[in-house]
């Protein structure tokens, strides 16, 4: 197995660690497992395709330049998924 695709598989359980995680945060309900292990192949296979097409995006996308870390732009706000409005890019 290459390195990639355990970096891919590794990303893929943390988001959806943290996403089950914060999911009450965000006034959602998480799933009835917060653990990987437990996800059917389909589930675990599909978060791993998503994460590989997010990184090739991210790959491909021109990164902005700035001077230095005091130049970045403000993180944006997220309002927590009210639908019909955007979040935020």
């Amino acid at each position: 197995m290459s390195v990639e695709t355990v970096f891919v598989q590794k990303l893929a359980m943390l988001v959806h660690h943290y996403s089950e995680a914060l999911a009450p945060d965000f006034g959602l309900r998480s799933s009835t497992s917060l653990e990987w292990e437990d996800l059917s192949c389909q589930e675990r296979n599909r978060m791993v395709a998503a994460v590989r097409l997010a990184l090739l995006d991210l790959r491909t996308e021109p990164m902005p330049r700035y001077g230095s870390a005091y130049d970045m732009p403000p993180t944006p706000e997220f309002s927590g998924g009210s639908e019909g409005k955007e979040c935020g890019s």
